[in-house]
């Protein structure tokens, strides 16, 4: 069994751009992992509110919608990070066959780091308003 992909050399150039290939994924990776632990910080930051209130016997004004809005934005977050993760992966593994084939070619016009600035610039103006609001 002679496979002519894993026999032939690979340029210096080539190799460099595999390399950045693979460091680039690993950036969408810790991206993705900072997306969910945000996520989770923001899910259970209602609770922690709730429960030093409750030991230093605080008076707060209720708000249960407050909780919802805390848990349904984290996880929504924890969410957006595995998803981001999946393309990654999925663009890493495009690109390298890609790459191994001469065929690369410029990303298109709405890359994943485009699309995840745009969605967490309107989770930003989202919470900036509400608390502009409260």
């Amino acid at each position: 069994m002679d496979n002519q992909g894993d026999d032939r050399k690979v340029s210096n150039e080539e190799f460099r751009m595999m390399l950045q290939l693979e460091t680039s994924l690993l950036i969408w990776l810790r991206t993705s992992i900072s997306l969910m632990g945000f996520g989770f910080v923001i899910a259970r930051f209602g609770l922690f509110l709730r429960e030093i209130a409750l030991t230093a016997t605080a008076v707060l004004t209720p708000h249960p919608w407050l909780a919802t809005m805390n848990t349904a934005t984290g996880t929504g977050l924890i969410l957006l990070g595995v998803v981001v993760m999946l393309i990654a992966v999925h663009n890493h593994q495009k690109t390298v066959e890609r790459l191994k084939r001469g065929e690369l070619a410029f990303q298109g016009r709405w890359p994943l780091s485009v699309i995840l600035s745009l969605l967490l610039a309107g989770l930003g103006m989202g919470i900036a308003i509400y608390l502009a609001l409260v």
